[in-house]
């Protein structure tokens, strides 16, 4: 779960939960996550790919920070006039590894294209449009110490709405660079230690006759005297928080409005203007790949909409199905519901299909097995199930431990106590998972994901759809008069575009014409006409026209389909003698 701001005691959040705040500016630090590139680096990454015959690279915008919003055009030829399948990382800054990621695909596209004919046919057929980082600002806490998750850019906020800015952040208070947690021992706290794990801390359950031990909070101090703790850190606006779907106002990480930000109006404006854009693929924790979307037939009449429309659900739930196939990871954790998030902007505004990927999470790790109680098999079924229940408590920090401790990585800190000025006289500890660690793979394992999402990335494009004229019938009625007849056909697994695109009126139409060569007259209908929706595998649609054409002299029209987002296809009615 995602936290951006701590105020009061964590008395409704799980424990033991990994803060998402600002850290302040400090000096540059290693990575959090060893392996895991600066923006200097980043930078210096894309540079090199941008030597490649297939690649180019461009500015969308400068940040507060003074840094850039990086893209990455990757294709051959006239780029901007081919179907294309926009790429974006890291829109949650924290999970750095959809950043890595996506830098790795476009790497792994131009070199592949330089030997693999088959990746050079798939370059020519349509554009990627890579924006690996694009809230660069946010994602330079990943390097610097103190450590502490941030989700949003250097905007100067008064989070608190007390008249002051970026007044009262987390603090190290152990001094070992890392902002973690910090527990309050409190009889009316609303946690208790894991009977498995005394690491972990879960919410007491007073039906069960629990009581609660500790007060939880971020580590930090009451910079500005509110009895809150680190409600108001520097900065800013988060960009997965400031698009136009459930904007959620007035909230913390929100912006003054939508699209208010350097980097969400970069990234929303370059979508706007390329209307050849077919499908977006987005490195975010928000996935609905491996956490399907799901319709909702009651909301299907609202005039706004705000879940998967049921006429799109088999589509994506193919294309979540082949992803599968292809990562072959197990067990994904929840998808936080996002409010103003790219990715379900996306999906209900931009009107593409829209395809979110977490990419990697904590595996799963079979705990040691315990001596059976010989009481258990007195149990009955129902006391079985309420026990399966309540192990549920804590169970991924539990199992973020076990992976931890299998791969050697130092990802948790000890609870310590220290003295705290705000608690004069209380128990106060320090300890917690270190930041990232949980949201980010090592570095040994990117390149592997890379290439397990190029490969998805490629069937991705074999299933975009593919105009054929079928036919095209020239009929003579007589006086010069002929009837032309095309017959369009999608070749192609997806529809022409997906029913919230017909509903958001974003994608262009299937549009289809005829070129009238001098001496030809168009009797009916209008030379260029918008064709309806074609669905995948075979769907058709059929257009007609009356011309008169000279006499005497065969005569060729040619006739084009075509929609930016879909690709074109040619072909000539012939008008014989």
């Amino acid at each position: 779960m995602r936290v951006r701001t701590i105020g009061r005691p964590l008395r409704a959040l799980p424990a033991a939960i990994v803060v998402l705040l600002l850290a302040g500016h400090a000096a540059a630090a290693e990575p959090a996550v060893p392996g895991y590139a600066d923006y200097d680096a980043f930078r210096a990454q894309l540079e090199s790919i941008a030597k490649s015959e297939f690649a180019t690279l461009e500015s969308l915008g400068r940040t507060l920070g003074k840094r850039e919003v990086c893209l990455l055009r990757i294709g051959t030829g006239p780029m901007d006039e081919k179907p294309a399948i926009l790429v974006v990382g890291s829109v949650e800054p924290a999970h750095l590894a959809g950043s890595e990621l996506a830098v790795r695909v476009a790497r792994r596209l131009v070199e592949g294209a330089k030997k693999d004919k088959a990746v050079r046919a798939m370059l020519d057929r349509v554009t990627f449009y890579v924006i690996p980082r694009p809230s660069p600002d946010a994602c330079e806490a990943f390097f610097r110490r103190p450590y502490c998750e941030r989700d949003t850019n250097e905007r100067p906020t008064d989070d608190d709405r007390d008249g002051k800015t970026d007044e009262d952040g987390p603090d190290d208070l152990d001094g070992d660079g890392w902002i973690t947690q910090m527990r309050v021992e409190d009889p009316a706290g609303a946690y208790m230690p894991h009977p498995d794990d005394p690491r972990v801390l879960v919410k007491a359950d007073s039906k069960k006759n629990e009581q609660g031990r500790w007060s939880l909070y971020v580590e930090g101090r009451d910079n500005d005297g509110d009895e809150a703790f680190g409600e108001d850190p520097p900065g800013g606006v988060a960009f997965n928080r400031n698009f136009t779907l459930k904007y959620p106002y007035f909230e913390p990480g929100a912006g003054p409005h939508q699209v208010s930000e350097v980097e969400t109006r970069a990234v929303a404006d370059f979508a706007f203007s390329r209307p050849n854009v077919a499908a977006v693929l987005t490195f975010t924790p928000e996935d609905n790949l491996m956490r399907l979307w799901k319709p909702n037939p009651a909301a299907e009449g609202q005039k706004i909409k705000t879940a998967l429309l049921g006429a799109d659900a088999p589509t994506m739930d193919f294309l979540a199905e082949t992803y599968r196939k292809i990562h072959g990871g197990k067990d994904p954790p929840e998808s936080p519901a996002g409010e103003g998030s790219f990715s379900a902007w996306a999906y209900f505004h931009y009107g593409r299909w829209t395809l979110g990927a977490r990419a990697w999470w904590v595996p799963k790790v079979d705990a040691e097995k315990k001596k059976a109680d010989p009481q258990d098999k007195k149990d009955k079924p129902e006391a079985k199930d309420k026990k399966a229940k309540e192990e549920k408590r804590g169970a991924d920090d539990l199992n973020a431990l076990r992976w931890l401790a299998r791969e050697k990585i130092d990802g948790f800190v000890p609870w310590k106590e220290v003295k705290h000025p705000d608690f004069p006289g209380r128990k106060v500890e320090v300890g917690g998972f270190r930041p990232f660690v949980r949201t980010n793979p090592p570095a040994t394992e990117l390149d592997g994901l890379a290439e397990k999402h190029e490969k998805f990335l490629a069937r991705l494009v074999t299933l975009l759809p593919q105009l054929v004229i079928h036919e095209v019938k020239a009929e003579r009625l007589g006086e010069g008069v002929w009837r032309v007849t095309a017959v369009v056909l999608n070749r192609g697994y997806l529809p022409t575009a997906s029913k919230m695109g017909q509903t958001s009126r974003q994608p262009q139409p299937l549009q289809i014409a005829l070129d009238l060569p001098q001496g030809v007259t168009l009797l009916t209908g209008h030379p260029r006409a918008q064709l309806p929706v074609l669905s995948g595998s075979g769907g058709r649609a059929e257009q007609s026209w009356l011309v008169r054409a000279p006499k005497g002299k065969p005569v060729t029209i040619p006739v084009r389909v075509w929609s930016p987002s879909v690709g074109e296809a040619r072909a000539e009615a012939n008008l014989g003698k």
